[in-house]
């Protein structure tokens, strides 16, 4: 079965003040650190882009053999439009697709490899990961779900039908996902655990 790499990377970092995607950590901006360990789960990955699309793609050129980018021009409507732009493109040529946030900078390809090992061996068409008794990404969805998908809710996105489905999810623990990039006080923290 396919699986197909979706990476969530349209956001402006308006509370962080600069390009979240561009955070240097253990060597490697967040985008670039996200692409890589993308990589060693599957070959089809796909980078969704919005505000400073020019800048970052330009900084991830080198991986421009093995993953696509795509400019998501209503990027300000929310994390659903790009989730929609991303599966419209990823449904044609996948069996599931494993959505990414490019500031998650505690992923690793171990806890990839969990998640697809755990989806594999379950019957249910989704896999999320847990972190403060919150649902949240990375996730993966079977090609089933993918028509849901595509209506997502812009502002919401996944996690807007994720109670419609709470009997179908496998959950994988991640308490590390709930370290992200929004705010200064957030990198000042990332930066402090280097």
């Amino acid at each position: 079965m396919k699986l197909s790499i979706l990476i969530l990377a349209a956001g402006n970092s308006s509370r962080l003040g600069q390009p979240k995607q561009m955070v240097e950590f253990r060597g490697q901006t967040l985008i670039e650190r996200t692409i890589t360990i993308a990589k060693t789960i599957s070959d089809e990955i796909l980078v969704v882009l919005g505000a400073n699309a020019d800048l970052i793609e330009s900084h991830i050129v080198s991986f421009s053999t093995t993953t696509q980018t795509i400019h998501n021009p209503d990027w300000q409507a929310g994390m659903g439009t790009s989730i929609r732009v991303g599966v419209e493109i990823l449904a044609q040529k996948s069996d599931k697709i494993l959505i990414l946030l490019s500031d998650q900078p505690f992923i690793s390809q171990e806890f990839l490899q969990k998640m697809v090992q755990t989806f594999a061996e379950s019957s249910n068409p989704i896999a999320a990961s847990c972190y403060e008794n919150e649902l949240g990404v990375p996730m993966i969805f079977d090609k089933t779900i993918f028509p849901e998908l595509l209506k997502l809710n812009a502002e919401k996105g996944a996690k807007s039908f994720l109670n419609k489905y709470k009997d179908s999810v496998s959950i994988i623990n991640f308490p590390e996902g709930i370290i992200d990039i929004d705010t200064p006080e957030d990198l000042d923290k990332l930066l402090k655990m280097k």
